[in-house]
């Protein structure tokens, strides 16, 4: 009997360890995430001019998995959705 508590133990430990590793990999396997400081977050506007500079009219601006989530129309009126890094600016999970 004592065998068989000890067999669950370990076989309940195992898979909690198994469980926690999946966790951590789900978040490693996202790589949109931004991990930015809120105060350290450019403005709605930084990001609008940002944006217009590369001939980009900014359709429309949200947070998104902490990172700014932005839909715009290109100079060749072609529709797109960007995430960008709310500190630089700068385009996350290899959109542009």
């Amino acid at each position: 009997m004592l065998h068989r508590l000890g067999l669950a133990a370990t076989l309940a430990g195992s898979l909690l360890i198994a469980l926690a590793g999946g966790i951590a990999r789900a978040d490693d396997d996202h790589p949109a995430r931004c991990d930015v400081p809120l105060g350290d977050w450019q403005p709605r506007a930084a990001v609008e001019a940002a944006l217009q500079e590369r001939g980009w009219t900014v359709l429309s601006v949200r947070s998104d998995d902490g990172c700014y989530k932005v839909k715009v129309r290109t100079e060749t009126g072609e529709k797109r959705r960007v995430k960008l890094d709310p500190k630089t600016l700068e385009p996350v999970d290899g959109e542009d």
